[in-house]
């Protein structure tokens, strides 16, 4: 049995659908069902938890009988002081059930590139107070992996994309969807890379089942560097529509946080909008025997304006 935390998220969902499609055994611990049910593909082949990761018994319920578990458990920016804590929930109750982890790290921890390509042995320079968040979180993860009382991987992403994925990218396609502008937080000529969110859980699910991944980490890129602005263009070509777009200056941001929460967090990571920090995937594929999952930007933006159309009608 495998279980899915943070299961109506971004990537727990994508995870929780790559299990189901497989025919694998999955649990997820959600807190609304109904909800749920609009988020996973087969809802019926899903066993279902209902409650909290911060309730120390609802996750003993979800642990039982389980010997491999994805934790995508994430907070909004403007609460990632609360991830240590709930993460050694997380951490106590698998560590009862011996259950061995996934993990999905991203770029934060590198801070800014030095390197044409980051591989696994990159610097961990945080520049940012979530950067070394995420860097204290994972050097919790690996302290415990190497103790053998959580074993756990850690698979490293760049932006995600696609069905029900709220990064960065989505509000270009909210915006495609419409014939608007869409407003890109950063410079529309920075080299960027996305990877499709069911290629990046087709990397959990690997990793899931490679108990010698546990202690290590791996960058799994998306399928090619891209220049945001060409990103762009590919979503509003495959609307029909000649592509508008705006960037957005540092001083922009910094302004709009005096207003909104959101903008003050993400002032911090612009840096993430503005350079390039490209991954190496090299060590995902010599240790798995297998390209890591790379759908093309084509196939990939298809695949998500067919969902958003479907999910938002309202939107078209």
């Amino acid at each position: 049995m495998q279980l899915v935390l943070g299961s109506t998220g971004s990537l727990g969902s994508a995870v929780v659908n790559e299990l189901t499609s497989s025919g694998r055994p999955v649990r997820a611990l959600v807190r609304s069902p109904a909800k749920a049910s609009t988020v996973f593909a087969s809802p019926d082949k899903v066993d279902m938890v209902e409650g909290s990761v911060e309730d120390a018994g609802t996750l003993e319920k979800a642990f039982d009988g389980v010997e491999v578990f994805h934790n995508c458990v994430n907070a909004p920016y403007s609460r990632w002081s609360t991830l240590p804590e709930m993460h050694r929930g997380i951490t106590n109750a698998a560590g009862k059930a011996k259950a061995r982890m996934v993990f999905p790290g991203n770029v934060y921890i590198y801070g800014h590139c030095g390197t044409e390509k980051v591989g696994e042995n990159h610097p961990r320079n945080p520049c940012s107070e979530k950067g070394r968040i995420r860097l204290g979180l994972e050097g919790d993860f690996m302290r415990l992996s190497r103790e053998g009382s959580v074993p756990c991987a850690i698979m490293r992403f760049p932006d995600y994309y696609g069905p029900n994925a709220a990064s960065v990218a989505d509000g270009i396609f909210r915006s495609a969807l419409k014939n608007k502008r869409a407003r890109w937080y950063g410079k529309l000529d920075a080299i960027h890379e996305f990877i499709f969110i069911s290629d990046a859980a087709k990397a959990m699910v690997a990793a899931s089942e490679r108990p010698d991944a546990s202690s290590q980490d791996f960058n799994v890129p998306g399928p090619e560097p891209i220049r945001v602005r060409d990103f762009i263009a590919r979503v509003y070509a495959q609307m029909g529509f000649e592509a508008k777009m705006t960037g957005t200056s540092r001083f922009f941001v910094q302004i709009a946080g005096l207003f909104n929460s959101t903008a003050r967090a993400f002032a911090e990571m612009q840096y993430l909008t503005e350079e390039p920090l490209i991954l190496d995937g090299s060590k995902f594929e010599d240790f798995f025997g297998m390209k890591y999952p790379a759908r093309s930007y084509e196939d990939g933006i298809r695949d998500t304006l067919a969902w958003l159309r479907k999910s938002r009608p309202a939107a078209t």
